[in-house]
């Protein structure tokens, strides 16, 4: 009798089969504890209801949202906005789309899949019509990945819908809208939600002119190439008198030569460059607006705090003190070299040495000098989590005016519209420390510590810091 030889494929292969099965289930698992999520989300939704049913105006129910996201938010150290449109989702696919909150509790769909689903079907708006949906497109959720399912629902969601695709793109235009989001290393992206026709013309406009700054570098390359070879020939035809100019000028060539390639751009970030310079640039012709000079006079403005040696060009970045953007993060010294060498002005910070809080802002007005000290310390809203810029925020008074708080920096702090409504209309209260940290109390008596940005930026780390002083011996 002959025995069949195990292969390196079939150990593999028995190997592999529970840590696959180990997979499955952790996934059913993670599904049902998505599902067990949506639940408490759309309660803590409730909640908001019943607390606003009570207060009887359509303010007051606003409010009471806001408030209850921001005590989850809060407690899960996210942003309160995030959360108050979690609960929004989980209420949605709660009450309109039950078959799929089902398969999702039973691990038969992912989160992933739940949401394509409820997304494709949200604009159906008849209850009998959404569980036709579902019943069509569950079946196939159930066997295909998210990615597949997501052209299948959104066609088997246009047999429901009442409005025409005219109408559906007059209604989305009307929302088209333009946000950054940060990355890493002084990046970030600029997302644009338009017209398709529009943004595709914007796009094929922009390659068109970046293929033609790539042809322009290309030629510049070739040209330089060629002049390196006529270099060459001729450190070989000169005499003995003329080689040390012949390999000087060949030198030259070849440097050119390699910097043009070193610093030749891709296609798209020769798009990019273009796209900003024209918008930094440009005048938009075909609108108008409030200023004298029109749109194109109107200046970005940026607020960056550069380390002075920074400034000087020292040839060593400090880790621990790094150029930083405001309402971003830190950005490379030659981009904050370029800004300081046309900036108008200057702000000079000065910061406690140890704890990094900032003390003051040299300029002359007092009632500037505080906004910028402000500005500095605080670079974005003050409430826990939030990362809206200080210029579209208020300067808050922590102890109320009318209560006997004063304008002092000590007693302000910035606040973005809808923290501030939150202060001022809701059960959170806030006290501000003398380091200029906020102590948030939410509802529910937790209490949540937001320190001002500046501490953490300009603090010394310990290792560096200056020995303590050793008192005279009389």
């Amino acid at each position: 009798m002959f025995e069949t030889a195990t292969t390196p494929a079939d150990v593999a292969a028995a190997r592999l089969a529970p840590v696959a099965a180990e997979l499955v289930e952790i996934r059913r698992m993670k599904a049902a504890l998505d599902a067990r999520e949506a639940r408490a989300l759309a309660a803590a939704g409730q909640i908001a209801d019943e607390w606003a049913a009570a207060e009887e105006t359509r303010s007051d129910a606003e409010l009471a949202r806001r408030s209850v996201a921001a005590e989850l938010a809060a407690a899960l150290r996210v942003s309160d906005r995030t959360v108050q449109r979690q609960v929004g989702d989980a209420e949605r696919m709660l009450h309109a789309f039950p078959a799929t909150v089902a398969s999702l509790s039973a691990g038969r769909i992912s989160l992933a899949h739940a949401r394509v689903i409820v997304e494709a079907g949200d604009r159906i708006e008849h209850p009998e019509l959404i569980a036709d949906y579902e019943d069509s497109v569950l079946p196939y959720a159930e066997a295909e990945s998210a990615s597949r399912l997501r052209p299948v629902a959104k066609r088997r969601a246009e047999w429901y819908l009442d409005e025409t695709l005219r109408e559906r793109h007059a209604h989305a235009a009307a929302i088209r809208s333009i946000r950054v989001d940060d990355l890493d290393d002084g990046m970030a992206e600029l997302n644009v939600t338009g017209s398709a026709v529009l943004l595709h013309g914007v796009h094929d406009r922009l390659t068109q002119m970046a293929r033609d700054v790539a042809d322009a570098e290309t030629q510049a390359i070739r040209e330089a190439r060629e002049q390196v070879k006529l270099q060459a020939r001729s450190r070989r035809d000169a005499t003995a008198s003329e080689a040390t100019a012949a390999e000087e000028d060949l030198d030259r060539a070849r440097a050119h030569l390699d910097d043009l390639v070193a610093n030749r751009r891709s296609l798209d970030a020769v798009r990019v460059d273009i796209l900003t310079d024209m918008l930094l640039t440009a005048a938009p012709e075909a609108h108008t607006g409030t200023t004298d000079a029109g749109l194109g006079s109107i200046r970005a403005t940026v607020q960056v705090t550069v380390p002075v040696l920074a400034l000087l060009g020292s040839p060593v970045d400090d880790p621990f003190d790094p150029i930083t953007l405001a309402g971003h993060g830190p950005i490379d010294p030659e981009t904050a070299r370029d800004l300081a060498r046309t900036a108008p002005g200057w702000d000079r910070i000065l910061t406690h040495p140890i704890s990094g809080a900032v003390l003051g802002v040299d300029r002359y007005q007092p009632t500037k000098e505080m906004r910028r000290t402000l500005e500095v310390r605080d670079q974005h809203c003050r409430f826990p989590g939030c990362r809206q810029s200080v210029s579209r925020c208020d300067l808050d008074h922590t102890i109320d005016w009318q209560f006997g708080g004063t304008t002092v920096v000590s007693n302000l702090g910035h606040l973005c519209r809808r923290h501030h409504t939150l202060k001022h209309h809701t059960p959170w209260a806030v006290i501000q420390k003398p380091d200029g940290s906020l102590e948030w109390t939410s509802p529910g008596g937790r209490v949540y510590t937001d320190r001002p940005s500046s501490s953490v930026h300009f603090a010394t780390d310990a290792e560096f810091d200056p020995e303590p002083a050793v008192p005279a011996p009389f």
